[in-house]
């Protein structure tokens, strides 16, 4: 029931159908009861024959007449109370048997993270109908398509990608990547080889790229190649969960664990922070990855000693001038994405513009795609923004606020207002 009340024009269409459901109903039954108007017309039509009748006769007619006058009076009682209890009735039985036999959640589904990634999509593909030459868009729509593992159109947007920007490192390891999951072998596609290579010749330091030829290497049997592209990105990497994996697949293919550089000295900071490791460890082959599960409809903050992996409490308030821009029913989605990073968000909660203000922790569970998370990237920017559309994407109107680059590892908690219209 408490569904159905939250939705105003969900209310308003069920009023109006049960009111024209009752049309259909009572109308027969006031037909019904109409014997009243006839009796008056035959009294009338009676009169105007007296002078011409017997006065025996008219006694006798009009004694009949009276009579189912009379008969007619107790019907009518009887037709009021069945209008009224049909004019009852019916709205409480509709609502009686929805409620019972009826789906009452599916007025706000919850759309789970593929749901989520899906409307992001239709908004996405949608934004490069109107800007066909809009590189991020077509970045962020193959790199939902991979999520959704649908690899051909995930294909054919970081093909785009490449078309238009040959020289975009994003898009060649992701392509890359996409054609690893599309053979549904481990071994890397030719073509997916000569992308990683040029994206390495162009930038040695490229931390996804040195693990996908890594993993390409090892199942090619070329274990010292392997090595010493892993143990490369391992002194690239911050210390972390990704850098724990990284030195466990070194340990594997060395049979200790790996402590010094192969090819250079170890690096104090990390250039150009990408995707983190997108695939399972060799050991299991190139599996696509798993969506995690969504926790993007939660509209309180949990306990950050509960959230799993990294997490930051996110105070979001608005305004007070903007106030009067909104009516409550808007939907507030807040969310990280990577300094430097890929566009695609690292952490996602969605509420209602009527819990304004709130707290909402953001946290590794809140990721919608194995490989994209806080714990991946040292560096997030955290933005709120009120959507008028209920969609993901930016649009005229819109109200948001965002922070400054804030260090995953040094925040707990920051608080961001929603200050900003925008054009």
């Amino acid at each position: 029931m408490s569904e159905i009340l939250s939705s105003p024009l969900f209310m308003l269409g069920t009023v109006a159908l049960i009111l024209l459901a009752l049309v259909f109903v009572l109308i027969p039954v006031l037909r019904g009861g109409s014997g009243g108007s006839r009796l008056a017309r035959r009294r009338r039509a009676l009169e105007e024959l007296r002078e011409d009748l017997d006065p025996a006769d008219y006694r006798k007619r009009l004694a009949n007449l009276e009579r189912e006058k009379a008969e007619a009076g107790g019907s009518a009682m009887s037709l009021r109370g069945l209008t009224g209890l049909l004019a009852v009735s019916v709205p409480l039985l509709t609502v009686f048997l929805y409620t019972q036999v009826g789906r009452p959640d599916g007025i706000d589904p919850d759309p789970g993270p593929n749901g989520e990634l899906r409307q992001i999509l239709g908004d996405l593909t949608s934004q490069v109908r109107n800007e066909p030459e809009d590189v991020e868009a077509w970045n962020r729509l193959g790199m939902i398509w991979k999520q959704l593992q649908q690899y051909p159109a995930s294909e054919g947007a970081f093909r785009r990608v490449v078309y238009i920007d040959p020289e975009n490192q994003f898009a060649r390891v992701e392509l890359a990547e996409t054609l690893l999951y599309a053979s549904n072998r481990p071994t890397l596609p030719e073509e997916s080889g000569e992308l990683l290579e040029s994206v390495l010749a162009d930038n040695p330091d490229h931390e996804k790229a040195l693990w996908l030829a890594g993993l390409g290497a090892f199942h090619a049997g070329n274990q010292q190649r392997a090595l010493v592209l892993w143990t490369r990105l391992r002194n690239l990497l911050p210390e972390g969960n990704v850098k724990t994996q990284v030195n466990e697949q070194i340990a594997e293919l060395t049979g200790a664990p790996a402590s010094g550089p192969a090819e250079q000295p170890a690096q104090t900071a990390m250039v150009n922070p990408h995707a983190g490791i997108g695939i399972p460890p060799p050991t299991r082959g190139a599996t696509a990855p798993a969506l995690t599960e969504d926790a993007a409809d939660s509209e309180e903050a949990a306990d950050p000693e509960d959230a799993a992996g990294a997490s930051i409490q996110v105070e979001v308030t608005l305004d007070p001038a903007l106030s009067g821009r909104l009516t409550g029913s808007e939907t507030v989605f807040v969310f990280a994405r990577a300094v430097n990073g890929p566009p695609a968000p690292l952490a996602v909660k969605r509420l209602s513009a009527s819990n304004l203000p709130t707290t909402v922790l953001l946290s590794d569970s809140d990721s919608m795609a194995q490989g994209l998370s806080l714990s991946t990237f040292p560096q997030v920017q955290i933005s709120a923004r009120v959507s008028r559309s209920g969609n993901a994407i930016a649009s005229s109107g819109d109200l948001q606020g965002q922070s400054g680059a804030v260090t995953v590892n040094e925040t707990d908690r920051l608080a961001i207002v929603i200050d900003e219209v925008v054009e």
